[in-house]
């Protein structure tokens, strides 16, 4: 046991340094290469790409205007110049060096912690730049704070303890957008539907959505400054920080204990919310439901479309954990049983890479042949026209665009609206179908959304932001008309909040749309002959995205209730308006302080590649058996990423020998094509430190090594073709020296090793918390080593490995591996597989079989075993959730002819088996996994063997 706890030791230790060269994994394509400039303000550095001045003028603005405003509230002064580095879509954010892992459309912005870069991306809306970039120079603020704040706790800054992630995100939402819209609606929800995390729940994140974080931290904020003052919530921070205890930092601050805040915060916001539910409707009260987010453990179901003749509701969902398109059947005759049919799998091959749940809109033709949509495809946005019964393309259109938002097809299938964005604005299209023809109707700084044209194709409506003040990121969306054929313009509905996602009824005569006028989005309608208005709804959540059937006798809406969005259908012709006068619930702006900067006196200075540190990792650990371990890595890079120096050594006692090994890496990543070089050593079986490394010296596997020396140069490539596949290229040159001991059945080597290997590897997996969920992963590799000098090793090594996963629900998953290869050549002797173990068999020794051919199959069926356990008194914790999993495992290793069975015995000869059962649990991303497994002989199973093994995450 101290054995094993000893190594656990090291694992902990060095996870945040183990390799992430896996065969496996996601691509960043990097299709643009941008020249990147810098605008210099006394407090940042902007990072922009050539041509995008005006937009670098505007962030650099936005920027030093929030500087002021957080620096006030926290009473902090920055020590240090933030870089802010600007993409110019989501699309090309996605794709950024900066940060290696994969971006998901969720992403609005991160602020990386080594070096404090703000890296967001702009997505058409002034307005969305200034929250997201706020937000994210709150982070820079706390980092500065933690991290360099000399007169706080050094050891509190280091480590970030007693800090809960709520405090951190809920203060980077109030602080760049005050209470909004979204914080309110959230808070109206889970008070009326008691689905609301308490300040506790919130620390240990025992929360029902991981948008609580955000949403209940934000609206705390807007209690705890109403109750305590302003000048609280920078205290609270660095109370937190130096006393490094939670529950008394609140005490400090509050003169209360947490749960008497708790009580506190709750009773604030119920005084305001239960007086506004008189005369309001739950959702299933205002409509019939068609989609049940909690019973499909979804959360949206939004962007509904009613075909021509009102049988069919298109909408995007992701009832099946992807973002897909789903049709509904609403025909009266199967009320009671809805046919739900996926037409569009989406985020699942590079043909619809994302899906734009918040940015899209579902149309369909006026004869139900046809459905438009937008979507992420090969790394750009693309209008897809799909049959709706089968789901097939159609056509695909290609636009000049950094982004396209809201795409509507007209009645005749003519012509297509949208929104397209380009390097420093959004506006408003009208593309035509047969010729392929754009043209222009909006040509300004502000923000347009939610096109709807009539049906005979003579105008369209839509929502803008526009103001006599020129105020391009007020938050005060109005409804205009515009006529295709004169290019007049025509202010329709103005009313206080946001007027949004319009929808003209079939006889053009009237519009239904969303409003927030009164505090809460309700559904309204306008005609557009007399200009009477009114409500249609009167929710205590929200209602979005009104569509009209053809008969105007309904709408299909989505409602916001229980942290998730539905869709639901309404008769209208009887309804009575409402006027719905007065406010039902007020919000909370923030009113940014202007920049004491001059703004004149910025700098432009072209981007220069200079190095600097990224990290630095010592470690030191005791092993038992072989004495003392040291490991130290490094790594530098550019401000953009795009060149990496990571420098690895470590330290090991092996067989009496004192051994330093390294590897020392450059990668350059500017391009399509991702190229790196290194030199490595190699003095001792185990290499330089992983958690392979880690399971391998848990099982000693190397027992039979007596000396070895492996060192030389290695160059690698790789091309993605897509996000999900690409080519891979190595070649080392190196000198390979191992000494087994004389009982091993392994021989001794020692030669000169060149090798060239080409791969080609696919991966689409979507990942859970225990491993992969679903999707598929697979590579295919070619190995070469050519005897160049001689006197070199010379074998060829061909192989596969695929993996399959199944999501049966979000607990529980069936995954199958299969993998197989072979080396043949002249030294193939001296290179076998070896299979047997935790990784492989697990209900056999470790390396127990050998031999030039090999092929590994496995079956596991995971789920959740305990979801957690929550301790009292006096431990009062909770542990992470613990997986189990019920295995097989197959395989063979061997030289020559294959036998499967022995006729003698009648007992499974080369060919190898096991079953067995095992648990997981995971302290992300490292999984510890406990297996009980008993080898199969066909005719008997053989004893017990129990396998403890470390990993990460990604490898299962």
């Amino acid at each position: 046991m101290k054995r094993i706890l000893t190594y656990i030791s090291i694992a902990l230790s060095l996870f945040v340094i183990s390799t992430i060269a896996f065969p496996f994994g996601k691509n960043k394509v990097n299709r643009e290469v941008f020249e990147w400039n810098i605008m210099k303000t006394i407090h940042f550095d902007i990072y922009y790409p050539f041509g995008m001045e005006n937009l670098a003028r505007y962030a650099a603005r936005i920027a030093e205007e929030g500087y002021v405003h957080i620096a006030n509230t926290l009473n902090h002064e920055l020590t240090e110049t933030i870089p802010v580095i600007i993409y110019p879509s989501h699309i090309d954010f996605q794709e950024n060096n900066i940060i290696l892992q994969v971006i998901g459309e969720g992403t609005g912005g991160f602020t990386e912690a080594f070096k404090r870069r703000v890296v967001l991306p702009f997505t058409g809306s002034y307005g969305e730049l200034r929250h997201v970039l706020t937000h994210e120079l709150a982070h820079a603020f706390h980092y500065n704070i933690l991290f360099d704040d000399i007169s706080g706790s050094v050891m509190s800054g280091l480590t970030a303890r007693g800090v809960p992630l709520w405090i951190i995100e809920g203060m980077a939402e109030y602080l760049s957008i005050g209470f909004d819209e979204t914080a309110d609606m959230v808070m109206r929800d889970i008070l009326y539907n008691e689905k609301y995390a308490t300040l506790m729940d919130l620390g240990k994140l025992h929360v029902r959505s991981g948008y609580l974080i955000y949403k209940e931290g934000q609206a705390f904020f807007h209690f705890f400054e109403k109750k305590y003052g302003r000048e609280k919530i920078g205290e609270l921070f660095r109370d937190i920080r130096d006393l490094d205890n939670f529950d008394q930092a609140i005490r400090v601050s509050t003169d209360k204990t947490l749960e008497e805040l708790n009580l506190e915060w709750i009773r604030f916001f119920k005084k305001r919310y239960f007086p506004v539910v008189k005369g309001k409707k739950f959702d299933e009260e205002e409509g019939e439901q068609l989609t049940y987010h909690q019973k499909t453990n979804s959360s949206f179901n939004v962007c509904p479309a009613v075909s021509p003749d009102g049988k069919k509701i298109a909408y995007l969902t992701n009832r099946d954990v992807y973002s897909n398109i789903s049709i509904i059947t609403v025909d009266k005759k199967k009320k009671k049983k809805r046919d739900i049919r996926t037409i569009v799998y989406g985020s699942t091959s590079s043909q619809y890479e994302g899906m734009h749940l918040l940015s899209n809109y579902l149309t369909w033709s006026g004869d139900g042949k046809h459905l438009v949509f937008v979507a992420q495809s090969s790394g750009r946005d693309v209008i897809f026209m799909i049959n709706p019964e089968s789901g097939d393309i159609q056509r695909e259109i290609k636009l000049p665009f950094r982004a396209i938002k809201d795409p509507a097809l007209s009645r005749d299938g003519s012509i297509i609206a949208f929104i397209g964005q380009g390097n420093d604005r959004s506006d408003l299209y009208i593309y035509r179908v047969k010729d392929g023809s754009l043209m222009r109707i909006t040509d300004d700084f502000f923000s347009e959304r939610y096109p709807k044209i009539s049906s005979d194709n003579s105008f369209v409506v839509f929502s803008s932001n526009r103001n006599d003040a020129a105020d391009i990121e007020r938050e005060d969306y109005n409804i205009y008309r515009v006529d295709l054929k004169s290019g007049s313009w025509r202010l329709l509905v103005d009313k206080e909040g946001n007027d949004l996602q319009a929808d003209i009824s079939s006889d053009d005569r009237h519009l239904v749309y969303i409003s927030n006028r009164t505090g809460i989005y309700n559904a309204y309608r306008y005609n557009l002959e007399t200009g009477e208005d009114g409500r249609l709804t009167n929710v205590l959540c929200g209602i979005f995205y009104p569509r009209w059937f053809a008969d105007k006798g309904r709408i299909a809406f989505v409602a916001y209730q229980n942290l998730g969005y539905d869709i639901f259908l309404k008769k209208v012709d009887a309804v009575t308006l409402e006027a719905a006068e007065g406010r039902d619930t007020e919000y909370t702006a923030i009113d940014y302080p202007p920049a004491y900067f001059d703004m004149t006196r910025s700098e432009f200075v072209p981007y220069a590649t200079r190095f600097s540190s990224d990290y630095l990792f010592l470690g030191v650990t005791g092993t038992s058996g072989y004495g003392l371990a040291g490991i130290v890595q490094t790594a530098l890079s550019d401000y953009m990423g795009n060149h990496r120096l990571i420098l690895t050594g470590n330290y090991f006692s092996y067989e009496g020998q004192d051994v330093v090994n390294y590897d020392v890496a450059y990668y350059y990543l500017k391009h399509r094509w991702d190229y790196g070089i290194g030199v490595f050593r190699q003095e001792n079986p185990f290499g330089i430190f992983t958690l392979n490394t880690i399971n391998d010296l848990i099982h000693n596997v190397y027992w039979d090594t007596i000396y070895m020396d492996y060192y030389g140069v290695y160059g690698v490539a790789r091309y993605p073709f897509s996000k999900f596949f690409r080519f891979n290229l190595k070649a080392t040159s190196s000198r390979y020296e191992v000494d087994y001991a004389e009982f091993s059945e392994r021989r001794d080597a020692f030669a000169n090793l060149n090798q060239v290997g080409l791969s080609l590897s696919y991966d689409n997996i979507l990942w859970g918390y225990l491993g992969p969920l679903d999707g598929l992963r697979g590579e295919v590799e070619v190995e070469h080593t050519p005897n160049i000098s001689g006197q070199d090793f010379t074998f060829t090594n061909v192989g596969f490995d695929v993996r399959k996963y199944f999501l049966i629900s979000k607990r529980y998953v069936f995954s199958l591996r299969g993998s197989a290869g072979r080396i043949f050549g002249r030294d193939s002797e001296y290179f076998k597989y070896y299979i047997g173990g935790f990784t492989t068999l697990r209900g056999h020794s470790v390396y127990e079989y050998s031999g030039k051919n090999v092929f590994l199959g496995k079956a596991e069926f995971r789920f959740i075993f305990i979801e957690g356990i929550k301790f009292g008194w006096p431990l009062f914790f909770r542990t992470m959730p613990l997986g189990g999993v019920l295995f097989t495992d197959f395989g063979s290793a061997w030289d020559g002819s294959y036998r499967f069975r022995d006729p003698e015995t009648g007992e499974f000869d080369d060919f190898k088996a096991d079953i067995g059962f095992g648990f997981r649990i995971t302290l992300f991303p490292i999984i510890f996994k406990l297996d009980y497994a008993w080898p199969h002989y066909y005719k008997y199973i053989g004893d017990k063997r129990i396998l403890f093994s470390i990993g990460l995450v990604y490898w299962d």
